[in-house]
């Protein structure tokens, strides 16, 4: 007997709200990369790294910018639907056990931080412009560390970005990245760039974590980086101006995968 895919695979409305996160997702990853590499090449420039709220508030200023933050809110918040309902309906058939829980776990918690950026795109029309505080990551981790046993909660939170990250090199090198999608045509040259990327950004996670990891140890707010202050924590390194863009690489990468994903995602099957 053949077996029968979940309904909302082949749901046009299901699909649209894929794809149109999708393409949201890969426009916010581009902006953060046209920042990172104007300010890598730019002589003087403080900046450490760009977070989705800095590109957000270059983007306000320019012809239209409103409206496109708006359509880029409205887009990461369908994405964010999306991800909720594959996890919460199991769309992707991952199943009860530990394996299938985990994965549905990672993309509720995928929609919840998209949901998080939609949120902050859409506020910065409303006069939410201060930019320089700390991201969410840091933000979060700061909070923990007061806490009673936080450190053992920033721990966990550290060792689960090295795992996460550690997870998308692993789907790299099992070409698991390639799983719903139906890469043909001269999209077929985007393969590499789509690879590297996606292990790179895994990398950069990592690094976060190994960061979080520190200031569990230290018990030091001062040592946890979020992905942001990460990258400009490479920028200070030996080579760091080439590291730095290198990280604007796999960003603006990550942002052809996304692309990618809107165009070729598979929902049929």
């Amino acid at each position: 007997m053949a077996e029968v895919s979940h309904p909302l695979r082949s749901s046009e409305i299901f699909a649209n709200a894929a794809r149109t996160g999708l393409a949201a997702r890969a426009v916010v990853y581009w902006l953060i990369a046209g920042l990172m590499i104007r300010a890598a090449w730019r002589p003087g420039a403080d900046e450490e790294g760009f977070s989705p709220g800095d590109a957000f508030r270059s983007l306000e200023t320019q012809p239209a910018g409103q409206i496109i933050l708006v359509t880029i809110g409205l887009g990461l918040l369908t994405y964010a639907v999306w991800r909720f309902l594959q996890a919460g309906l199991d769309v992707r058939e991952k199943g009860q056990d530990p394996t299938g829980i985990l994965a549905r776990v990672g993309m509720a918690m995928s929609g919840l931080t998209y949901a998080t950026i939609g949120v902050a795109s859409i506020a910065v029309i409303f006069g939410d412009n201060q930019g320089g505080g700390p991201g969410a990551t840091e933000a979060t981790a700061r909070f923990l560390l007061d806490q009673p046993f936080g450190r053992f909660a920033v721990a966990l939170f550290g060792f689960a970005l090295v795992f996460i990250g550690g997870a998308q090199i692993w789907r790299v090198l099992e070409g698991k990245w390639r799983d719903g999608l139906e890469v043909s045509g001269w999209r077929t040259r985007l393969i590499p760039i789509i690879q590297i990327s996606i292990a790179g950004r895994g990398a950069l996670f990592q690094l976060v974590g190994l960061f979080l990891l520190l200031s569990a140890w230290t018990q030091d707010p001062g040592d946890v980086k979020g992905l942001s202050a990460a990258l400009g924590w490479l920028r200070d390194q030996p080579f760091g101006v080439w590291l730095y863009a290198i990280g604007a690489g796999f960003i603006g990468g990550y942002g052809v995968y996304s692309a990618t994903q809107a165009r070729c995602l598979k929902f049929d099957c």
